[in-house]
């Protein structure tokens, strides 16, 4: 995978990560729907990060539904 895509992830699960608001914001479902959807184009590095998230045990409910769907 060339460097802009993995750093474009990178930025993604950072983005997803961050706990800073209560709420699941608008920015965050939009990087989980992003890497979704790389990591259905077989993207190696989102399909990494997606499982990651899977197994972090402090996501957001509403984002984890978005992970799941």
């Amino acid at each position: 995978m060339d460097e802009m895509n993995a750093h474009t992830i990178d930025i993604l699960y950072a983005i997803i990560r961050d706990n800073d608001d209560a709420s699941a914001r608008y920015d965050q479902k939009e990087a989980v729907s992003q890497i979704k959807r790389l990591a259905g184009l077989g993207n190696h590095d989102a399909v990494n990060a997606l499982e990651r998230l899977r197994h972090a045990p402090d996501m957001h409910p509403f984002l984890r539904e978005i992970l799941y769907a």
